[in-house]
């Protein structure tokens, strides 16, 4: 019988073993995964201050485009009045 015990403590100390590699390869994991989420975080975050930066140069640019869109409507506003003296001027017949 005493052979029998020496038996179920070596299989004992054979799960345990196997147990303690496995719980050392999953802290492994879980340091690993945890540095990964932290470049994941830390990309994410660079990702909205990007984000945030070209919406404010879209936003720029949309004034930019309205800003010229409007200068093109008073220079064509102007290019009406000066030909309308012109007509008038030809008509005066100076």
């Amino acid at each position: 019988m005493a052979g029998a015990g020496i038996v179920n403590l070596d299989i004992l100390e054979e799960k345990i073993n196997k147990a303690a590699e496995r719980i050392a390869r999953l802290k492994e994991e879980k340091l690993a995964l945890e540095e990964r989420n932290k470049e994941l975080k830390e990309k994410n975050d660079s990702l909205y201050i990007r984000n945030e930066e070209l919406t404010k140069e879209v936003e720029i640019l949309k004034r930019e485009k309205g800003s010229a869109a409007e200068f093109d409507k008073t220079r064509e506003e102007i290019k009406g009045k000066v030909e309308e003296m012109l007509a008038k001027l030809e008509q005066i017949d100076i």
